[in-house]
């Protein structure tokens, strides 16, 4: 409080009579007193009310002549009244003060004026454990109020939802059951089952409470309104789910056996409660809900089971599930086992678990992209894993529908340390994909521009064709390099590395920028097709022709005016770069000119 300006200090911790000396102190040197606010826009009559300091708030309602309709309006920062910062900390002696001052009015409209997240008084006080608040206000509420209208903060949230988010079982039953407010009555008007934006009812909000108290509210809700424990949200989640994703597994029991909330309800992705259990880790929830008749066959949208949760997240979920489902495999709609699940997850300890098991893995198990657990260990970087499963006796050279190899996924995604354990463990560098491609190409195609350079440079991976004086680099099936793939794929960074270490190597008959594919296209077509300009500026840096013609008589800026890159187009305009039209009338002109200054020499020639 020592913070805080005198004025402020006095009105909420001073005497009446040491804040009227303060007061008038402040009038006698010109001073507004009633504008000293705090950082929040609070003045004295806040600091007053937030304290409960009622001779104090009387004089400076006194003092200042503040009528009904100007305590209204005196506001925070964020909008709120009074009032709102009165019931905040329970100052049941200004809330009466205040609601006595509407009384020939309606208390109604300082009772429910929102603040900015159109939070009103009877919201906060529904949070209060002590209920007296709440009950002032209840009781100077009419049917012409519009509570259930009016009452409902920015998502739709009524003094309900936040009772229940408190577990505050008092202010809940005064609301629902008492003789002033019976449920869905006319005064109050809040259902008990009311949605918010999100869906969400009172009884999801308690349900995820993970105190003892939520209990008997959980009970009390659910038997007012027993069609609440099936109600969704807009994610299609139950009460039930709501619980398990709490990890309240006291909830989750009251719900289940004493009042009867099936496990089998699903989400909008056709996920049980179970699923949940499993995705969250919880072992005692998995255990409870599969003692009481969940099953790991139920699958969701993707044909992902429970198990598979579990091989992400936990090593004793998954246990409990495979145990009392009594099985050993099982597989989504993509042919992922859990082992592949926990690959994916880098969940050490479900890999060893599963691997160790007496009806371990099958090694060259696939899923339906011809994917083993190596190529995914390598896909998502995980060098530990992929270590591991090396040693345990995964195939390094295994391809998969497309002959992919697990050093290809690691090249293209940039995994360098992958690379290096691949490459350590004996895999062929040069193992083509079904294009013909090598994982350098796959470095191009993925833009990773320090792992391609650590490639050729540090582990020998080869870009060109070794010895002699026919030195070519290495080409896919349609006759395209590695800098072809970087250009298509829009990476001038690896084209820059590709150049470099041409410059550097200097063994090739004709340069890179020069190769042309099957359809006779440089890697600057390439870069003007896709329209990238850095890929474009990159190249011609590198000595590319900018009218190399194609075999379909296409030039580079041909390309870019084809699909419509303009701002390359015009960068190689302003080089002078031609179409092929261009070139050919100037070619015959240029033949033209050379025929008539022969032929005017000849005729020359003649006449002597």
């Amino acid at each position: 409080m020592e913070n805080l300006k005198p004025i402020l200090y006095y009105a909420a911790e001073g005497s009446s009579g040491e804040f009227e000396v303060c007061v008038k102190k402040a009038e006698k040197d010109g001073k507004n007193w009633l504008d000293e606010k705090d950082e929040k826009g609070r003045n004295a009559l806040f600091h007053s009310a937030m304290t409960d300091n009622i001779k104090n708030f009387q004089f400076i309602i006194k003092r200042a002549a503040i009528r009904p309709d100007t305590i209204i309006q005196i506001l925070d920062k964020t909008n709120a009244t009074v009032l709102h910062w009165a019931t905040q900390y329970a100052s049941a002696k200004v809330v009466k003060e205040i609601i006595s001052m509407f009384l020939n009015d309606r208390p109604g409209k300082i009772i429910l004026a929102k603040d900015n997240d159109s939070v009103t008084p009877l919201h906060i006080a529904a949070t209060k454990s002590n209920i007296k608040v709440l009950k002032l206000f209840i009781d100077n509420l009419t049917v012409g109020d519009n509570v259930y209208q009016i009452a409902q903060d920015k998502k739709s949230r009524s003094p309900l939802h936040y009772a229940a988010c408190k577990v505050n079982i008092e202010a809940i039953r005064l609301m629902i059951d008492s003789d002033i407010a019976q449920p869905d009555s006319p005064v109050l008007g809040f259902p008990i089952d009311q949605r918010d934006r999100n869906g969400i009812i009172p009884l999801m909000c308690a349900v995820g409470v993970n105190l003892p108290q939520a209990l008997p509210v959980i009970k009390l809700l659910a038997k007012k309104k027993p069609v609440s424990k099936t109600r969704q949200n807009k994610d299609g989640m139950t009460v039930l789910h709501i619980a398990v994703a709490a990890r309240n597994l006291n909830a989750v029991q009251l719900l289940v056996e004493e009042l009867d909330c099936s496990v089998d309800l699903v989400d909008n992705e056709q996920r049980t409660p179970l699923h949940y259990a499993a995705e969250h880790a919880y072992p005692e929830i998995v255990q409870y809900l599969l003692n009481h008749g969940a099953r790991n066959s139920t699958r969701d949208k993707l044909g992902v089971t429970p198990a598979h949760y579990a091989a992400q997240f936990s090593a004793d979920c998954l246990r409990i599930i495979l145990t009392e489902s009594r099985i050993s495999e099982v597989k989504d709609n993509e042919g992922r086992s859990c082992l592949m699940w926990a690959v994916c997850a880098g969940n050490i300890d479900v890999i060893h678990y599963l691997i160790q098991r007496e009806d371990a893995p099958d090694r060259r198990a696939v899923d339906k992209y011809g994917y083993t657990a190596l190529h995914l260990a390598a896909m998502v970087g995980n060098e530990k894993v992929c270590k591991i499963l090396i040693n345990q006796g995964w195939n390094i050279s295994e391809r998969d529908n497309q002959s992919i190899t697990a050093l290809h996924l690691a090249a293209g995604r940039g995994h360098t340390d992958v690379l290096r354990c691949l490459v350590t463990s004996g895999a062929n560098m040069s193992d083509r994909d079904s294009l013909d491609r090598t994982p350098v190409f796959w470095a191009c195609l993925g833009g990773q521009s320090h792992t391609l350079h650590c490639m050729i440079k540090e582990l020998s991976f080869e870009w060109r064709t070794s010895g002699g004086s026919e030195t070519k680099p290495i080409i896919d099936a349609l006759g395209r390099t590695p800098l072809h793939a970087a250009a298509y794929a829009g990476f001038s960074a690896c084209i820059n590395v590709m150049l470099n270490i041409e410059q550097e190597d200097n063994f090739l008959k004709s340069p890179l920028v020069g190769w042309r594919d099957q359809d006779g296209k440089t890697a600057l077509h390439e870069a003007c097709i896709a329209g990238k300009i850095d890929c474009v500026l990159s190249l011609l840096k590198g000595g590319s022709a900018i009218n190399a013609i194609d075999y379909d008589e296409k030039t580079p800026l041909d390309c870019a005016i084809q699909f419509k890159h303009k701002m390359i187009s015009d960068h190689l305009k302003s080089l002078d770069a031609l179409t092929f039209m261009e070139l050919r009338d100037t070619a015959a002109r240029e033949i033209q000119r050379f025929y008539r200054k022969y032929k005017s020499r000849k005729s020359k020639f003649t006449c002597i």
